[in-house]
């Protein structure tokens, strides 16, 4: 049976730093059953992360809030263990993803711009997947 979001009342955090995307993404969420925080840019994400002690189960990250190094990324693994990160671009930057944070957390990659019916897929896809720890 497959992931169904209102079973465990999921929350997911968008985060992009444009609010036309935030809206877009969160409204789409938000009619499918999830519970959505938004975060317009990187001081946003750790606000979350400081004030938000429920668990996230799933981040939407724009790869550009990701940056260079994945200390935002490790700050959200260390505030919500388990949590999934499906990155978007709109780059192909699916290979990039594989390297970003530890070993058997799930990320993922959507690529920019994509379709209502694509981000509901994705997200389905991402909290089916099994987080498997490997050596």
């Amino acid at each position: 049976m497959g992931y169904m979001p209102e079973a465990d009342n999921t929350v997911v955090l968008v985060a992009d730093g444009e609010a036309s995307v935030l809206k877009n993404v969160s409204s789409t969420l938000g009619k499918a059953g999830f519970t959505v925080l938004t975060a317009q840019g990187r001081p946003a994400v750790l606000d979350v992360c400081a004030h938000h002690p429920e668990p996230i189960q799933l981040a939407i990250m724009d790869m550009a809030m990701a940056g260079s190094g994945s200390d935002l990324v490790e700050r959200l693994y260390g505030s919500y263990p388990g949590i999934r990160i499906l990155f978007t671009s709109s780059q192909d930057e699916s290979e990039t993803v594989r390297q970003i944070g530890r070993s058997g957390q799930v990320r993922e990659f959507l690529q920019k711009p994509f379709r209502r019916s694509q981000l509901l897929g994705r997200v389905l896809e991402v909290m089916d997947a099994p987080l498997v720890h490997t050596a």
